[in-house]
Order: C-alpha cells, then structure tokens, then sequence
C-alpha cells in the first residue's frame, strides 16, 4: 500500500468534511459541520501510539449514507480499521439508523448495536482496551442544549474509570452563541466536568477531544 491513511483521507475526505454552512441563521458561531480537522487529529492521536490493531467505539451511527453534514463518522472509521486493523462498534437507540448503518457499512469490522448508548457502555467489559471513543448518540437543540449535554457526561461517566493512559475522546457537535461565546452543544456539561477537574481539550471546535 504506497498511500498512507493519512494522505488518502485528507485527498478524500477534507472537502466533504468543510462544508461552507453559515452558523449566522443559528445565531452560533461559524464553523458549524466542519470536521476535517478534527477527524485528522483523532487519525493522528492514534497513529502516533502505534500502528495496527485499534478498538474504536462510537454512540449515535450512521442514519443516511452520503449526509457529510452528519459527518459519517462510522464509515470513516470503519474504512480507517480496514486499513490499519481492529474493530469498529457503534451503538443506536434508533432501529432505523441501525439497519442503515448495517445496510451501508458491510466490513466484517463493523458492528452496530440497537441500545440506549449509556447501558451499552456499561454492559461492555472490554472499556479499557478502547482506543477511542466517539461521542455522538442524542441530537443537540443549539437554543436547549441540556437534555444531550448531560446524555453525553452520562455517556463519559460510564467509561471514565476505563480510560486507558493515551484514549482519545472526543464529541461531535459543538458551538458557541456569537453573541457572548458561551458553549452549546452535546460536548458542553463534559467540559465543565473534566475541567472541574483541570483536564482541558486538545481541540475545542465543532469537534471537541480530549486525549487522556
């Protein structure tokens, strides 16, 4: 293979992953649906530990194929075990996402779970071998963002006593009110908590990630 991850991911994907969306009708800061970055630091974060064999989990899947401001984050990361080995698992609430996900991603290094995200988590026992965690079950509401906010510090909670030296977390949507800049999003309440205890983000954008 003469093309890295890396390289065929950004020739790939960057585009796809830069929407030009205006945040201004949302009243947020710009910026919104854009990945690119973000993925390539969790690709690179994992990469830089080794290179073979990853164990990445992801709550919330893939509901409609081809939807980039969805990001497409479990085909990304199926594509990226493909390449470099291990297994990718996703967990849904949602029967219909499921079964789009199963009908979309056909590497025998998927799987994909019909479950609430947090008891999921808690019925895995293998949370401490986990490379990197995903974070993107329950829909934001920008204007009402508490119900995913604290799904999402449920989420954490769950697996914070396994969190192996070097596992990546990261949220997906995330912003701040133009306004004043105070945070939104399914990341916000992880934030305060973790910073409660004097450990900040490596990247702090639409995606957020934390590296522990």
């Amino acid at each position: 293979m003469n093309t890295t991850w890396l390289e065929h991911y950004r020739s790939t994907y960057y585009e796809l992953l830069s929407p030009e969306v205006s945040g201004a009708k949302r009243l947020l800061v710009e910026g919104i649906y854009k990945r690119a970055i973000g993925f390539d630091i969790m690709f690179r974060l994992l990469l830089n530990q080794r290179r073979e064999n990853f164990s990445i989990i992801e709550t919330g899947t893939l509901r409609t194929p081809g939807n980039w401001k969805d990001g497409q984050s479990a085909a990304l990361f199926t594509e990226f075990v493909d390449w470099h080995g291990g297994q990718m698992r996703s967990v849904d609430i949602d029967p219909e996402a499921v079964a789009a996900a199963r009908g979309y991603i056909t590497s025998d290094k998927f799987s994909v779970a019909c479950s609430d995200s947090v008891a999921w988590l808690e019925s895995l026992d293998d949370l401490n071998q986990v490379d990197l965690y995903y974070l993107d079950s329950w829909d934001v509401k920008w204007d009402n963002d508490t119900d995913s906010a604290n799904h999402h510090l449920k989420e954490f909670i769950a697996i914070e006593p396994y969190l192996k030296s070097g596992c990546v977390v990261a949220i997906d949507d995330n912003s701040r009110w133009y306004a004043n800049n105070r945070r939104t999003g399914k990341g916000r309440a992880i934030v305060e908590y973790l910073e409660a205890k004097g450990h900040f983000p490596i990247y702090d954008e639409y995606q957020i990630i934390f590296q522990f």
